[in-house]
């Protein structure tokens, strides 16, 4: 009797013994919490390379798009003197026009990267009612152009000097700007003065190529791209070909976190094109 009465409170001993968790179901726990916090920790680290990989494409692209239209709005407006043909001055006061307006654009390759000059105008917009004086200074330019666009003997040029304004005269400033690449970044300095400043970084390659014409009559491109112009060439240039390489690693391109961009764009030279 006594060994029949304490059967069922043995094994009901032994079932609470074996209720709960054991070592080997504590251990598979914790290795599959372990593998879902590293995959989700592997999901937020692909997210993140991901946000920066695009952010540098992004950055690459709207650099390029920066500098293509600052560098295609300088190009449209060579040649631009307002009311003034240059080539076509009288003898007696074509003396007077600097040397270097007679080429608005040259490109000169140098032992490790290439200056593109450009002369431009400013735009201008001012009236005169009485008579003053101006001088290429008080625009940022190097040269200022003065004329009543009437009178062509009435022409006054000066780079430095100030100028004579009378009522009804057109003030036309130009300025010199010149562009290179150095160190995969492009440069740019304003009218022949000073250093080069940074404009653009990541430049992996920045290529010119020049349209021109059989003649200076001619207006349209005759043949190929040249890569180089020279000095006598510039009155025949009527568009330009900008082939651009950008990389977030320009030294070696290959080897960036987002594949190279290349941009092409070409730029017809305006009052010299149809």
């Amino acid at each position: 009797m006594t060994s029949a009465l304490h059967l069922p409170l043995k094994a009901s001993l032994m079932g609470r013994r074996c209720a709960g968790f054991g070592l080997i179901e504590l251990m598979i726990a914790l290795t599959l919490g372990l593998v879902l916090v590293m995959g989700v920790v592997q999901v937020f680290i692909g997210s993140k390379q991901t946000l920066v990989v695009q952010r540098a494409a992004a950055t690459l692209q709207e650099d390029a798009r920066y500098l293509l239209g600052r560098l295609s709005q300088e190009l449209r407006m060579l040649n631009m003197y307002g009311c003034l043909d240059l080539a076509r001055l009288p003898e007696s006061i074509r003396s007077a026009v600097p040397p270097a307006l007679e080429a608005p654009i040259s490109y000169s390759v140098g032992s490790t990267a290439g200056t593109l000059t450009l002369i431009t105008a400013v735009p201008n917009a001012e009236i005169f009612t009485a008579d003053t004086t101006r001088s290429a200074s008080n625009y940022g330019a190097r040269w200022l152009i003065v004329t009543n666009c009437r009178d062509t003997d009435d022409l006054r040029i000066s780079s430095a000097d100030e100028l004579a304004v009378r009522p009804g005269d057109l003030v036309i400033p130009l300025r010199q700007v010149e562009y290179r690449v150095k160190n995969h970044a492009l440069q740019i300095r304003n009218n022949g003065a000073g250093n080069f400043q940074t404009l653009i970084e990541g430049v992996a390659d920045l290529s010119l190529g020049f349209g021109l014409a059989a003649s200076a009559d001619d207006r349209q491109v005759s043949g190929g791209y040249m890569d180089e112009i020279a000095a006598a060439q510039a009155q025949l240039v009527r568009s330009v070909k900008l082939d651009l390489q950008m990389s977030d690693n320009p030294q070696s391109p290959k080897d960036g976190q987002v594949r190279a961009q290349n941009f092409m764009q070409v730029v017809a030279i305006r009052n010299r094109i149809d």
